[in-house]
Formats: structure tokens, C-alpha cells, sequence
């Protein structure tokens, strides 16, 4: 599907989404101010970008890349982190013709982006 749409990752931010792809599953997202991000590749393995807090819990998943950082960090909550994991995700797919790469995000009912604007 992510193909057919151009896709060349999903991100994924809320707990519905987090806990289908991954299986996770934390008390901490009763906290409305923490962020939780899953990349999810057009190819390859989810690349969890979450609070340290988290980084035991989603290590009882089947995802082995986990990226954190020091949380509460209110000025990033890692978004700077989030944008280097994209990036990465992204790098091999640019193939200097000018074509955009797009990341998806799903777009249900009660879908919403947790993060610092």
C-alpha cells in the first residue's frame, strides 16, 4: 500500500498506531505533552523514536532499532531526532531527479501528530 502511494516511510504517533505496528504498550501515554514516534520504512525494519522512559518497555517488542532521548527536553522533545531518523530513512531513496519523497501519516478520526510545534 505505502508503495502504490509513493510512500517512503509512515510515521506514526499515537497510541492506536504505535501499538498496532509495534506492540508496545506504556502508561506514559496518558501524558498528552510526551511524544511517541514510529518510522516505519518503505523497506526495512520500524524505528522507534521515543523518551528514554520508554526504551525498556519497547525493547519487549519486536523492534530492535530504538532511538531516544533525555525526556522531558520541552525545547526539541525530540524532534531533531525524529527529523535525523527521517532523513536516514530517506537518504537512499533520493535519487537526485528532483521528485519529492513523501512520508506518510495516517489520516483516521482521531489521529492527531504529538509534538512540539
Amino acid at each position: 500500500m505505502m508503495a502504490e502511494r509513493g510512500l517512503a516511510a509512515l510515521l506514526v504517533c499515537t497510541e492506536p498506531e504505535v501499538r498496532y505496528f509495534t506492540g508496545f504498550h506504556t502508561p506514559f501515554w496518558q501524558s498528552p505533552t510526551r511524544p511517541w514516534f514510529v518510522v516505519l520504512p518503505a523497506d526495512g525494519r520500524p524505528i522507534a523514536v521515543i523518551p528514554n522512559i520508554g526504551a525498556s518497555a519497547m525493547g519487549t517488542t519486536w523492534v530492535d532499532d530504538i532511538r531516544t532521548w533525555p525526556a522531558p527536553r520541552p525545547a526539541d522533545d525530540g524532534l531533531c531526532l525524529l527529523v535525523e531518523t527521517i532523513e536516514e530513512v530517506v537518504a537512499g531513496q533520493v535519487d537526485g531527479s528532483g521528485d519529492e519523497v513523501r512520508i506518510g501519516l495516517p489520516m483516521g478520526h482521531e489521529t492527531h501528530v504529538r509534538m512540539p510545534l
